[in-house]
């Protein structure tokens, strides 16, 4: 009798010892379980954190690089206005300029009529050539003149350099003048002599 309870106490020790141990293995099961399907590791995280600011590091570089070169915008049109204003007043003041040097001077006070032409100077004789129209500038400078000017003679005056008019008012080409006019590098014809004709040798009848 005595060794029959000795053997159920066994049993029932043994089925407690099975029991506990049961009870950890669940444990551990739902505790695992959980950390897969709920959540990384530690180590997980830490490898996710470092691979993000592997690839963050370029976008930073970019922004604070220094020698990273900063594209400028196109200046717009409004910007770029003001400056063509500029250039019509630059322009209008040179035709007044052109316009004061025409102004009649004393004799042997007169300047260059100024030019457009650029380049080695060759004298063009053609009328209504740019050197043509800028010799007539001279020519009416030295008598006074205006547009309405009677061109009877405009020719080389002696050298490549020099040329000769006769010139006159329309109501008066009986007495035309005689003028020699000189080229200046860069500045035009200037006239250097004048003189009124006692009769005109170049108007017929």
């Amino acid at each position: 009798m005595q060794g029959y309870r000795f053997e159920q106490r066994k049993k029932q020790r043994i089925n407690r010892i099975l029991n506990i141990a049961i009870g950890v293995v669940v444990l551990l099961i739902l505790v695992f379980g959980a950390q897969i399907f709920f959540g990384s590791s530690p180590s997980e995280e830490a490898a996710l954190d470092q691979e993000e600011s592997v690839e963050e590091e370029p976008e930073r570089e970019a922004i604070t690089d220094p020698a990273e070169p900063v594209e400028q915008p196109d200046e717009p049109a409004e910007e770029r206005e003001p400056v063509d204003q500029e250039n019509e007043i630059d322009e209008q003041e040179n035709d007044s300029d052109a316009e004061r040097d025409l102004e009649p001077v004393p004799d042997g006070e007169w300047e260059p009529v100024g030019t457009s032409q650029t380049g080695e100077f060759a004298p063009d004789f053609t009328q209504g050539s740019t050197n043509w129209n800028e010799m007539e500038r001279a020519l009416r400078y030295a008598t006074g003149l205006d547009e309405n000017m009677i061109v009877w003679r405009l020719e080389n005056g002696g050298s490549p350099t020099r040329a000769r008019g006769v010139v006159s008012a329309p109501d008066s080409q009986e007495q035309p003048y005689e003028v020699f006019i000189e080229w200046v590098d860069g500045r035009g014809w200037m006239p250097v002599d004048k003189q009124q004709l006692a009769e005109n040798p170049y108007r017929r009848g």
